[in-house]
């Protein structure tokens, strides 16, 4: 892992403020707490929901914890006295989560020289002061497996742990008594460190899924005769023979340990043809897998790997980000399941870690799993798979004290923790974290002259001048996709206008491509209806910034999103969208009906062209060719998909590249003045933005270089948008506001900048922004997320955006970002007719999407996922 070590003066500040904190409170890199030493007393909360995981949900119960166990739970519980108690009214209470599969609390992962490492051990690097233990906590993690990386066909050993953030010694995180594992690798990652590309030093085997295989056969064909060598020692011991000991092999004895039922096996894997293999070499070995990590393709094979015995430990819907993703599906968790399979719900990420809960909610969703199936995935299956589920993973009397408090159901997208406890002991306590956090800012506040630090709370000590930096019509629309269709009806509706009052009960007409018609007492035409009793009627969402279209699943090599060049303000974005791609109803069946297509590389990178997730060529796609032009500010460090620069890492360096911007936009204020003037295709594109008639849609990477932008902005008389992280953006929340500058930001769903940041801090982004004034709409950055963006949403609601200004950042704002509010971002007459049917909250990752709109035709809610699922779900 990348260590980030705070400045000496700040961290002096930061210890100056935790002595000023009560000793209760989490301390911000890992420090001894003086609670911890203690003997956990008897806590009891009462009055909430027990969603046990092992015998249902028990309403308005409560719950004892005493001396780090689970004393008593139900109904009719008789607190003892001097208990400390826990109002849980409306809340709700759970098993503490359990991660099948972590990386936190490492200082190393791989050792990639050897492609059998089983020598080596997690055990060996593990860092108390990991601030990913404390984050993980806050999301109701008390429990992880930490596996060694995916480097070697066989890696090395991993431990499991207690997140008892606050320990002084490695040793005290190890969770005791747990059986020790080791990590197994198939396909593409064991492979990649032989395939010659940037490789430096000799090359490694091997280089393909056989040679993989080969491998572990050979590892075990010698240990199995090292195992015979040490065991015919001990029989000529037992004999009183005077024999030699065979020579010690560190590399063999965790596989003699795996041979002889001692140490478990978690195998990371993907496809159906490599799962199936490591089963019958298992076999033919004479060990059992304990687990198949990611086991994308698990739901191909899930018979056999029900019949093997083994586990599967899978993302929840990662997909598509590489070959041997292609074929992943959200469903793969109910697939399997429903095959026999023990199955959790992994991270494989200290960020998605602190969401696990809703990342088990997603197989209500797209697998049709109940809600116990679902919090099963994160409990008491993965305490199963790592043989400690006589201890933790459930609500039940005598169970460690490894406890969630949650505000809301634990599956809701909504829900946070309150506090989590392990052993009894509250390792993170919302509260008091968010005091400890505002004592720190205060701090830095003193220390930085009144301007708060990454929470952007301190005031700055200037206020901004005003100005208008998006001073842009919006467009009229002309979609050629469908303009002379039918005429039909959706009825019985509640309708989310976004643009007035919700009606309750109401009726749309749509005719061709538009909305005829829409109110509570409008009378149904057409050739159909649709009655929606029941259902809510949203406008389409819009996905603010992806490379959906242009970027294909799978296949690297196979996209069109960088090109070689600094400048490519002449690129038309829009030639390459690919109408079928398989990304697109992957997105579009979740409600996403629109996206902003960006390029990545250069400086310039291209035109940003707004589609629609509907028609069979680009040109059926487009809602407008062009919004502006895509612009990664020189030097401002806003490389990456989510961030703008694209593949070569925002193109030419600070001063280069700003001179070069700006004799462009000089020539082009020329060129454009002249009527008679000769195309020239590196001016024309910039012709509108120089006129002011289309912005420069900005990124920049961090606080400094969104305040330069601006000012940058100012002096060229442009308008722009800006691109950015929640923690940049909140930062410069007051001059964006003065500045009348738009944000679009990257996905909020990530971890904060710096150590001593609230752990929530990009979560709270959106309702900052909201506060200030500040227009923003959400991006996923790529086509694999793009079907995401609802719930970055839902995630900030959680966290304090108001919900409505969270509807409206997914459609009417966003329009208005790419100048097409005319047409899209409301339910009106005259308008496109996108939108979305949903039962019951859309930003609810349980709900369910019914229809789904675009351009007036209803699209089937089928993709290569959906169909993929039926077909082997239906596999005998």
């Amino acid at each position: 892992m990348n260590r980030r070590y705070l400045h000496p003066a700040l961290l002096g500040a930061l210890l100056v403020a935790a002595a000023l904190v009560p000793a209760s409170i989490a301390p911000v890199r890992g420090e001894a707490r003086s609670d911890q030493a203690q003997t956990p007393g008897v806590v009891a909360i009462r009055n909430a929901t027990l969603v046990t995981a092992s015998h249902g949900t028990i309403n308005n119960g409560t719950i004892v914890m005493r001396d780090g166990k689970i004393a008593a739970l139900g109904t009719n519980v008789q607190i003892p006295a001097g208990a400390q108690i826990i109002e849980g009214k409306g809340k709700f209470v759970s098993p503490g989560i359990i991660d099948a599969h972590s990386h936190i609390a490492n200082d190393a992962i791989n050792e990639g020289a050897t492609a059998v490492s089983s020598m080596t051990g997690m055990g060996d690097v593990l860092n108390p002061l990991d601030i990913a233990i404390q984050r993980d906590l806050a999301g109701g993690v008390t429990t992880a497996n930490i596996l060694h990386g995916s480097a070697n066909p066989i890696g090395g050993k991993t431990v499991v742990i207690k997140l008892k953030w606050g320990v002084s010694k490695a040793e005290e995180l190890l969770f005791p008594g747990a059986m020790p594992g080791i990590k197994f690798a198939l396909g593409e990652n064991p492979k990649r460190p032989a395939s010659g590309i940037n490789q430096q030093g000799p090359r490694r085997y091997p280089t393909t899924r056989q040679g993989v295989e080969y491998v572990i056969r050979d590892a075990f064909t010698r240990a199995h005769a090292y195992r015979k060598q040490w065991q015919d020692y001990q029989k000529a011991k037992t004999a009183n023979q005077d024999v030699m000991p065979p020579r010690r092999d560190l590399q063999l004895d965790a596989l003699v340990e795996i041979l002889d039922g001692k140490r478990l096996v978690h195998v990371h894997c993907y496809r159906a043809d490599e799962i199936l293999m490591m089963i019958r070499l298992a076999e033919e070995m004479g060990f059992k897998v304990a687990t198949f990590q990611h086991v994308l393709e698990g739901y191909k094979v899930a018979k056999e790997i029900a019949a093997h015995g083994a586990g599967g430990s899978t993302f929840s819907d990662w997909w598509g980000y590489k070959i041997e993703a292609e074929d992943a599906i959200p469903g793969n968790a109910s697939v399997m399941t429903a095959k026999g399979v023990t199955v959790s719900i992994n991270s494989d990420s200290a960020e998605h870690a602190r969401r696990l809960n809703t990342e088990a909610a997603k197989s209500v969703r797209w697998g049709d799993m109940n809600d116990d199936q679902a919090v099963a995935m994160v409990t008491i299956n993965p305490a199963k798979q790592l043989r400690i589920d006589q201890r933790v993973g459930s609500l039940d009397v005598g169970k460690d004290a490894d406890v969630v408090l949650w505000n809301a159901h634990p599956l809701s997208t909504y829900a946070t923790v309150d506090k989590t406890f392990i052993d009894g002991i509250a390792y993170y306590d919302r509260d008091v974290e968010i005091a400890r956090v505002d004592m720190v800012e205060k701090e830095k506040a003193t220390m930085n002259g009144g301007r708060g630090g990454n929470g952007g709370r301190g005031a700055a000590a200037t206020p901004p001048t005003p100005g208008n930096l998006f001073n842009l019509e919006s467009q009229a629309i002309d979609v050629k996709l469908n303009a002379s269709g039918g005429t039909w009806s959706i009825t019985n509706a509640r309708i989310v206008p976004v643009s007035g009052p919700v009606i309750e009960k109401g009726t749309i007409v749509i005719r061709g491509n538009k909305i005829q018609a829409i109110g509570a007492n409008v009378a149904p035409t057409g050739t159909k209806t649709i009655d929606a009793r029941g259902a809510s009627v949203y406008p389409g969402f819009i996905d603010a910034s992806t490379d959906l279209g242009i970027n294909e699943p799978g296949v690297r090599g196979y996209e069109d999103v960088s090109e070689m060049l600094d400048f490519n303000q002449m690129l038309r974005t829009r030639v390459a969208y690919q109408s079928d791609s398989d990304a697109i109803p992957i997105a579009r069946v979740e409600g996403i009906t629109t996206a902003a297509i960006f390029m990545g590389g250069g400086v310039i990178t291209g035109e940003v062209p707004l589609m629609n997730l509907d028609g069979w060529t680009w040109e059926e796609n487009m809602v407008r060719s062009s919004a502006g032009l895509a612009l990664s500010f020189p030097g401002g460090g806003g490389g990456g998909r989510g961030g703008g620069g694209g593949g070569r890492g925002g193109g030419a360096g600070g001063g280069a590249g700003m001179a070069e911007l700006e004799r462009l936009l000089t020539q082009a204020r020329a060129y454009g003045a002249n009527a008679t003037r000769t195309m020239d295709w590196n001016l024309e594109p910039l012709v509108p933005i120089v006129q002011k008639k289309q912005p420069f849609f900005v990124s920049a990477g961090s606080e400094q270089a969104v305040r330069d932008a601006i000012a940058w902005a100012e002096r060229q008389g442009i308008n722009i948008v800006i691109r950015t992280s929640p923690a940049a953006a909140v930062a410069t929340a007051d001059l964006l506001k003065a500045k009348n500058v738009p944000v679009i930001l990257n996905n909020v769903l990530a971890m904060p900048q710096g150590e001593d940041a609230f752990h929530a801090a990009n979560y709270q982004a959106a309702g900052q922004l909201s506060k200030a004034g500040v227009l923003f709409a959400f991006s996923s950055g790529g086509y694999d997320n793009a079907r995401l963006v609802p719930f970055q949403a839902a995630m900030s609601v959680a966290w304090g955006l108001d919900r409505d200004e969270a509807i409206k950042a997914l459609t009417i704002n966003a329009a208005k970002i790419f100048g097409a509010d005319k047409a899209l971002g409301t339910l009106e007459a005259g308008k496109i007719a996108n939108l979305v049917v949903v039962s019951g909250d859309p930003l609810e990752i349980r709900s369910r999407i019914q229809h789904v709109v675009i351009g007036g035709r209803e699209i089937p809610l089928e993709s290569k996922h959906t169909e993929l699922f039926k077909r082997y779900m239906g596999r005998q």
